[in-house]
């Protein structure tokens, strides 16, 4: 393709689409950043061992989550003796267009990695003002109690706090960004990258644990790496140049839509992901929300998203409208081949042409 439109996921623009820089100017020299170190300490103050969580997470389950992958897209990386490698790496520092918006909450650093204590302070000192009575009968005569407005102005100090997180609302403005920037699909490489600080720190802000928050994003690249390079069953793959010029909602759509739901799949074995997943989700807006649009929760969604990514795919799609269509018509064909299944399963009546009555 030509001239790639500005709308498209894989536009020169992006960070991911350069194949080889991946954080912001000053890790050219390999050194990390005054502001990337000073996150990377309090991020270890705040929630501790958080890389060696996030490499612990991935290695662990890669391959379920690509055994996960091959099952609901039907699409392969090996075929045969010829293997399409897509490694991940666990990498420091912060995508370009993270650190950009990062950058403006200078000085709020430890209220934002730290929400979930503001969030106990405020109710453990609600706690004990609604109990104050029961407190004073349990500790010793002499012990040093807190008085009562000292709690009230404890439980306010928090509140303004968590105000203050809502009006300054970092995640949804990072979240807003419209790039992968808590793991990229380097598809020109290819590899996928997660960027361990980034989640750390949206682990931290959403309260969800960063096992769950890493399994998330390593679903979201995996489905990246697997509608681009996978093989179908005709041994055919996404043009490269069809995928990147293609539409953020066709792209960003369908990685949504797959880790939607194998993060539902791994519930019994991981529950907290399809948590993670959904208060990510929450927080974004546009193409990360444009597959819930596509199939409603009755529906055979992954019969219908699988036969119209085929369908893009082999046709060199672009355009978000013509997948929408593509999208439709499938619900058509797979509901009209539904009714038979339906009828015969309730004892209605077959092709026979029978009542099925006495």
């Amino acid at each position: 393709m030509s001239e790639m439109a500005p709308a498209s996921w894989g536009h020169a623009s992006r960070h991911y689409a350069e194949g080889g820089v991946t954080g912001i100017p000053a890790k050219a020299a390999g050194a990390p950043s005054p502001m990337e170190r000073r996150w990377a300490e309090l991020l270890e103050k705040a929630t501790p061992g958080v890389r060696d969580t996030v490499e612990r997470t991935y290695k662990q389950w890669n391959g379920i989550l690509r055994d996960y992958m091959r099952t609901e897209t039907a699409l392969r990386l090996t075929v045969g003796d010829e293997a399409q490698a897509v490694p991940v790496r666990v990498v420091a520092g912060m995508p370009r267009p993270f650190a950009q918006v990062i950058e403006q909450f200078d000085g709020l650093e430890w209220l934002l990695l730290n929400r979930a204590r503001v969030e106990d302070a405020q109710r453990g000192s609600r706690f004990m003002l609604d109990n104050y009575g029961s407190l004073l009968g349990e500790v010793p005569d002499d012990a040093e109690v807190a008085e009562p407005e000292h709690l009230i102005a404890v439980e306010n100090t928090a509140a303004e706090l968590l105000k203050l997180l809502e009006k300054i609302d970092a995640v949804k403005r990072i979240i807003g960004i419209e790039e992968d920037v808590l793991g990229a699909y380097f598809f020109r490489v290819p590899e996928i990258r997660l960027y361990w600080m980034v989640i750390g720190i949206i682990a931290s802000a959403l309260d969800v644990s960063p096992e769950a928050l890493t399994i998330v994003v390593l679903t979201h690249e995996l489905a990246h790496a697997y509608t681009h390079l996978g093989r179908d069953i005709d041994n055919e793959q996404w043009d490269t140049g069809a995928f990147a010029g293609s539409d953020l909602d066709i792209v960003e759509g369908l990685a949504q839509f797959y880790t939607n739901v194998i993060c539902q799949r791994l519930e019994p074995r991981m529950p907290g992901a399809l948590r993670a997943y959904k208060a990510l989700l929450e927080k974004q807006s546009g193409s990360y929300r444009a597959h819930l649009d596509w199939v409603g929760g009755e529906e055979r969604g992954g019969e219908i998203v699988r036969v119209a990514m085929i369908e893009c795919r082999s046709q060199r799609m672009t355009e978000s409208a013509k997948f929408g269509q593509a999208i439709d018509r499938h619900r058509k064909q797979v509901k009209g081949r539904e009714k038979p299944v339906k009828a015969q399963a309730t004892g209605a009546p077959g092709n026979s042409g029978m009542s099925g009555s006495a």
